[in-house]
């Protein structure tokens, strides 16, 4: 067997080095980040009980940017790991910092989707700090169409080039177009197509291997 896929709650991906990452407002329900620790399980040395990759990617198709897993594993650049994220959001809509900023140093997102109104967790995926991260901010409602541009032409180049030895999906389904949060519009067939796609990126470099992690959606 060459890939996995694991049904866990609750999700991780917003959990981080620690609580509230990145100046987020809250964990989103997250307490320990099941894709970080696989991805630095991995890479861990065989002397310290590790499995001694070199490289491991994580793409994250959440509708929410995975800032946790961002903070984990590439707070800095580190070459081990490529961290990339297709959520909604983006610098015109998403996230705002107040201006007074709050007495515990927090930038304050709104949960809400309005356009007065940041999507969570705020800024932080809004760009891509070092060659090791892609943020790649959908808008407003992740489509079929967005996800599906930006897979081929920005995910599958910079996958290739980083030739992984594992690829770990953090697998949210809140995209759905029946998800209550209204932020998506995909449908099983399209989540079907992408961890297709992410497949096919695993073959081409790491002989298939996919470790899928369930994050947010139901």
């Amino acid at each position: 067997c060459v890939n996995v896929f694991c049904a866990i709650r609750p999700p991780g991906h917003h959990a981080g080095r620690e609580v509230r990452p990145m100046k987020a407002i809250s964990n989103g329900f997250c307490l320990l980040n099941a894709a970080a620790s696989a991805a630095l399980y991995a890479t861990a040395p065989r002397s310290e009980g590790g499995l001694g990759l070199k490289r491991v990617c994580v793409i994250d198709f959440d509708v929410h940017h995975g800032n946790g897993t961002q903070d984990i594993l590439c707070s800095t650049q580190d070459s081990r790991f490529l961290y990339v994220s297709l959520h909604a959001g983006g610098a015109h809509i998403n996230g705002y910092e107040d201006p007074g900023e709050s007495d515990d140093g927090l930038y304050r997102h709104s949960l809400g989707t309005s356009k007065n109104e940041g999507i969570y967790p705020g800024r932080c995926g809004d760009t891509s700090p070092h060659e090791g991260v892609l943020n790649i901010p959908l808008g407003q409602k992740v489509t079929a169409a967005a996800i599906g541009q930006a897979l081929v032409t920005q995910v599958a180049p910079a996958v290739d080039k980083f030739s992984p030895d594992l690829v770990i999906l953090s697998a949210g389904f809140d995209a759905h177009e029946n998800d209550p949060l209204g932020m998506g519009g995909l449908t099983a067939e399209d989540f079907g197509h992408i961890t297709e796609v992410a497949c096919q990126m695993a073959f081409k470099s790491c002989s298939g291997r996919v470790l899928s992690v369930l994050e947010g959606g139901y």
